[in-house]
């Protein structure tokens, strides 16, 4: 029986639980978190809003409120969940993020490298011969080159000459790209052991709710 004000469950009686839920949820995440971090919490879902909201008022089911009247409970519940909750949305993310507490190396190395190679020759020749025979039956004298090329004096004749350029160009390019990755991952054995990474995984799994109810009881009178 309430001695000084009434008890949270005279309230839900008079508002309905879901009224009573809703003053400690009048919240929004996106408030304190990005909607990432959100989604880590949400994949997780080991907590959400309306699990908190049921568990303090399981907890101060049969405590008296600390304020006059209900509605100056639901508005001093309302703002010290939104106070609260900007410190420990936070913690509620960090809590969610998976990992591996025996890992405490995890990382990648990639190198990259880039070689090529360029090369070029160039070669020319140049040929040339010629050739000369003449047969005269009546010899006129000495005659020309020329007039005998072009078949004067001469019973018969043959003649050639010939020019050959050959002209030769060479080039060759070549690129090669090596890549190499590795990645560590493991205890280095150096930082912490086993056992020890263990017990600061346990550590950091925060009990988010029950601290939260904790430091609401402001809003009651402390007996029951």
């Amino acid at each position: 029986m309430a001695k000084y004000t009434i008890e949270l469950r005279n309230v839900i009686d008079m508002f309905g639980e879901a009224t009573v839920k809703s003053w400690f949820s009048d919240y929004e995440l996106s408030d304190y978190l990005t909607d990432e971090e959100i989604a880590v919490i949400t994949a997780r879902g080991v907590w959400n809003k309306d699990k908190l909201a049921q568990a303090i008022i399981d907890h101060y089911y049969i405590y008296e409120i600390g304020l006059e009247t209900p509605a100056l409970f639901a508005h001093q519940a309302k703002v010290l969940m939104r106070e609260l909750m900007e410190e420990k949305a936070p913690l509620i993310y960090s809590a969610a993020i998976k990992y591996d507490p025996l890992v405490n190396v995890d990382y990648t190395e990639t190198f990259d490298r880039t070689s090529g190679n360029h090369s070029s020759s160039n070669s020319t020749s140049t040929n040339n011969g010629s050739g000369l025979t003449v047969s005269s039956d009546t010899p006129q004298g000495q005659i020309s080159k020329k007039s005998i090329l072009q078949g004067n004096y001469a019973s018969s004749t043959s003649a050639n000459e010939n020019e050959n350029t050959i002209a030769d160009q060479t080039t060759s390019d070549g690129n090669g790209t090596e890549e190499y990755t590795k990645r560590i991952k493991g205890n280095s054995g150096v930082s912490a052991s086993a056992q020890r990474l263990i017990r600061q995984y346990r550590d950091n799994i925060i009990m988010i709710n029950r601290d939260i109810i904790k430091d609401l009881n402001m809003l009651f009178m402390g007996v029951y």
